[in-house]
């Protein structure tokens, strides 16, 4: 049975080093994964990510990923077979010499992002057995010096705690704000909101997390991972906006910008949230903004948090 908790050795074996290939001079350079989706059997899926990066030379591509048990990494061969088709070679990084059986996937590059899907084994029969892996990844840009010295995993988050899946997407926390360290899967308010999203992280006011078990105000960040193992591009975030008019419901819309969607919902309590989603590096960001108990329209308050944090990301993804 397919679980998330072997997301890393899979994404070694026929995952990163699928990043391996490419006789293609645009694949050379480094790439983050993004999102990996893994189609089952039954033909659900498991969407999942990993701090994981991957380098291409001219003869190798070196993988390493960031995890509990700290940094590992692995080192493949690749030769294209064809105009969308790779074969990658697992390596002992010792001696270079194949220490697995080559395999095939496809690929594409599109802009910024490298898109692979593989057919995996047929293996064990069972409804969860995984049978297709796709992944999208994006380019790391060399430095201003031309160095890709920052192709390499972020390392440990300080500002979230548990064992959901990474986003790539990089925060730093803004002045006045504090991380709010529950497990998302483990805490009855944050796990609806999470569900399958890649959690960045959750945010209180500086203080009111250390005084209050659940703070009245928080921010919630999120990656979305229900556009699949591909990037979402300027020209895709309409229709991502009409889900998000649709699922709102009788939310009050509050902003409809060409990156960016805005919407108040007021719950009959007089407890109000305040959700932008924007487009970050072909990832849709989600970031709500709650209180608890409010009297009276909060919006200016409440937007005021949610921007503070869509600048910090936008501003931390800038390259």
């Amino acid at each position: 049975m397919w679980k998330p908790s072997a997301f890393g050795s899979l994404l070694f074996a026929v995952g990163l080093s699928a990043h391996a290939a490419g006789a293609d001079e645009a694949l050379l350079g480094c790439w983050r994964s993004q999102q990996v989706q893994v189609t089952l059997a039954d033909q659900s899926h498991n969407d999942q990510n990993g701090d994981c990066v991957s380098e291409y030379d001219a003869e190798f591509v070196r993988s390493r990923c960031s995890g509990a048990s700290g940094q590992t990494g692995t080192l493949s061969a690749w030769q294209r077979v064809g105009q969308d088709t790779l074969r990658v070679t697992p390596l002992d990084p010792s001696t270079r010499a194949a220490k697995g059986a080559p395999s095939e996937l496809r690929y594409r590059i599109e802009d910024r992002w490298l898109m692979i899907e593989r057919q995996l084994p047929a293996g064990v029969a069972g409804a969860k057995q995984p049978r297709i892996l796709k992944s999208v990844s994006v380019r790391v840009r060399p430095d201003a010096g031309g160095s890709t010295a920052n192709c390499t995993p972020r390392g440990e988050s300080k500002l979230r705690v548990g064992r959901a899946p990474a986003s790539s997407l990089a925060l730093s926390l803004p002045a006045g704000w504090e991380p709010v360290l529950i497990d998302p899967y483990a805490d009855e308010r944050l796990r609806p909101a999470v569900n399958t999203s890649l959690f960045i992280g959750a945010f209180a006011p500086v203080g009111a997390s250390v005084s209050q078990s659940k703070p009245a105000r928080m921010v919630l960040v999120l990656d979305d991972v229900r556009y699949g193992a591909k990037p979402v591009q300027a020209r895709d975030f309409g229709t991502v906006k009409q889900r998000f008019v649709a699922e709102m419901g009788a939310a009050k819309l509050t902003c409809d910008e060409p990156d960016k969607v805005c919407a108040l919902l007021t719950e009959a309590s007089g407890n109000q949230a305040y959700t932008e989603l924007l487009n970050v590096n072909g990832r849709v960001a989600i970031i709500t903004s709650t209180i608890v108990g409010a009297k009276g329209d909060s919006l200016s308050v409440l937007r005021d948090a949610a921007q503070t944090f869509a600048s910090r990301l936008r501003l931390d993804n800038s390259n």
